[in-house]
């Protein structure tokens, strides 16, 4: 914003008056504020001359004016003023201009009042005022210092910067004004002839182009990408043409091959007649805006996805589900929104671990990991389900969750399988070696901690060999698939029976006595009734078969007894009743041999 200029001393010969006339009218193309004020000045130095002339510009001028006299009292005052200061010309009178200065800004108020119209200073100030309403407003003087008649006479320009204060002045010129606007507005400003050459471009230009380079003379369409030219160039001479500004968007390319989104509207300078003279043009990167369409045209698509989606606010009611969750759940999507995800538990997961999930989504933003839901129609399913908060800003709290879910179903039932496979007997469905060690193991923990007894039971059938060598594996197979029933049925569900392998079968008890002898017979009984069991004959295709076993037993009680030592023993005294004669038991003694 420029100032008001004050005079400086008169030259000799020529009195203030005569210095005053022999200046040229001055131009009246737009008044700044510096205009305002300097034609105020010549107003007042005038008014005994020119009163009624310059009254209404004075009193309806729509900046404040205020005239201070030198003790800094109001002693005239506009009806801009008046309404500015919310107070009359009859009370402002007289009244001190200070009195209205917040405490805290006194002194800086003075000593920039006192510095008004000095050579060298410059002629405006901001400080804070307080009406008499108690209502506070930031403020902006401007004014210069007058001498008429041997009295010194401070005029002020006060203006309201609260909605603005980086407005430097209330009015300006049309070319300053706009200059200001171009300037400081984000958006890309340019004033082009009639042939679409530059003649003026805002400062913004220098950020899209990267550099400062002077654009004055250039083409402005040199630079949209080749398949919008010939577009734009059409729409800018229709305005040309007809002056009716058009709202246009194209691709901006530029020196080092990179393409910018504009968005631009165009309006038209003319002269008296009508005619066209310049063609406006404000221009708006938007390549952000097109990004953030063309994620929500990918977001809309992925919405629509093979996995269940459902958004819901941030108290967790649902607001959106896409077509895979309908098909997933079974809930279309006008009988989901509205509730939460409540509707889908399945009374499998207790509160311990939705508390568990909501801390991991607060805390880190996501979760993820296996649940069981219930569908729509009871059945309860496996699913994996991901949830991720959405945020407005880096420090904001939750707006939105987004809650992802796969049907695991099969993918469950295929490792069931597969876990089934590699810890079962596949002819038998008994546990093979590896889970009879696992559990086997744990027996021995347990059995340290609890000081119970357990057994270990090694079955081998008698005489298996002869019955695959003469009637074929398919016999063997269906003795062993039977052998297999009788044992299971034998001992309890907290016991162990596994097939080791070809005819070996093991049998292990847990939770017996503590005492060793109480523990023995637990197990002679176990033993006795298996034997009677294998001993029953074998139908087998139409035919009945008989078949023996030899059991081999031994006790343990702690965690001194490695796993392979046991097994050993067991094996040992197996052993030994075959040795004996087969189809009996016997229990495991240190110091046996085979």
């Amino acid at each position: 914003m420029r100032a008001l200029r004050q005079s400086g001393p008169a030259r000799a010969g020529k009195t203030a008056g005569q210095r005053e006339e022999s200046r040229p009218p001055p131009r009246c193309r737009g008044k700044t504020l510096q205009q305002q004020l300097a034609a105020a000045q010549r107003s007042l130095r005038a008014v005994t001359r020119s009163r009624d002339r310059y009254a209404d510009l004075y009193q309806f001028a729509p900046s404040a004016y205020l005239v201070l006299d030198q003790a800094g009292a109001i002693i005239d005052v506009n009806r801009a003023g008046e309404r500015l200061l919310a107070l009359g010309r009859e009370v402002l009178l007289h009244e001190t201009l200070a009195r209205f200065v917040v405490a805290e800004e006194f002194d800086y108020f003075n000593s920039s009042l006192a510095g008004l119209g000095q050579q060298g200073n410059h002629p405006g100030f901001e400080v804070t005022l307080a009406r008499a309403d108690g209502s506070r407003f930031g403020a902006q003087f401007d004014g210069l210092r007058l001498d008429e008649a041997g009295k010194s006479r401070l005029l002020l320009v006060l203006t309201d910067i609260t909605a603005h204060k980086k407005t430097e002045a209330a009015l300006r010129e049309q070319e300053e004004f706009f200059r200001l606007i171009a300037e400081n507005l984000g958006d890309f400003i340019a004033v082009l002839d009639t042939e679409g050459r530059r003649i003026y471009n805002s400062p913004s230009y220098q950020q899209l182009f990267g550099d400062s380079r002077d654009l004055r003379g250039t083409d402005s369409f040199a630079e949209i990408h080749e398949d919008d030219r010939a577009r734009i160039r059409q729409a800018f001479d229709e305005t040309v043409r007809t002056g009716v500004g058009r709202r246009s968007e194209y691709r901006f390319q530029l020196a080092d091959g990179r393409i910018r989104h504009m968005e631009s509207v165009g309006g038209v300078i003319t002269d008296g007649t009508g005619e066209v003279l310049r063609v406006v043009v404000v221009a708006r990167d938007v390549t952000e805006r097109k990004q953030a369409e063309t994620q929500l045209q990918h977001a809309a698509a992925a919405f629509e996805t093979h996995l269940g989606i459902m958004v819901t606010d941030a108290d967790g009611v649902i607001q959106k589900v896409n077509r895979a969750f309908s098909d997933l759940t079974g809930y279309a999507a006008e009988e989901a929104v509205g509730q939460t995800p409540k509707l889908l538990q399945s009374g499998r997961h207790d509160a311990a671990f939705y508390a568990a999930m909501r801390d991991s989504v607060r805390s880190s933003g996501s979760w993820q990991g296996e649940t069981w839901n219930r569908r729509k129609n009871g059945e309860i399913y496996p699913q994996w389900l991901t949830i991720t908060a959405v945020r407005n800003g880096t420090d904001a709290g939750a707006s939105h969750f987004v809650a992802t879910m796969a049907d695991i179903s099969e993918r469950k039932a295929a490792e069931e399988q597969i876990r089934h496979l590699a810890l079962y007997d596949d002819l038998t469905q008994l546990p093979n070696r590896r889970l009879l060690i696992d559990r086997l193991r744990w027996a021995l923990t347990a059995s340290s901690r609890s000081r119970r007894h357990g057994a270990l039971l090694m079955i081998d059938l008698d005489r298996f060999k002869e019955l695959n060598d003469n009637h074929g594996h398919d016999h063997g197979d269906l003795l062993l698939q039977q052998v297999a029933q009788r044992l299971t049925r034998c001992i309890r569900e907290a016991d162990t029976a596994a097939r080791l392998g070809g005819d070996e079968f093991v049998v292990m008890l847990t939770d017996l006595s503590e005492d060793p002898a109480e523990a023995r017979r637990d197990a002679t009984a176990v033993g006795e009734k298996i034997l009677a069991a294998l001993n029953r004959t074998y139908p087998l295709f139409g035919k009945r078969h008989r078949s023996t076993p030899s059991i081999g037993i031994t006790l343990f009680a702690d965690q001194q007894q490695s796993v392979d030592q046991l097994l050993k023993q067991a094996d040992l005294a197996m052993y030994q009743v075959k040795a004996a004669g087969r189809n009996a038991l016997q229990f495991f003694e240190p110091g046996a041999t085979p």
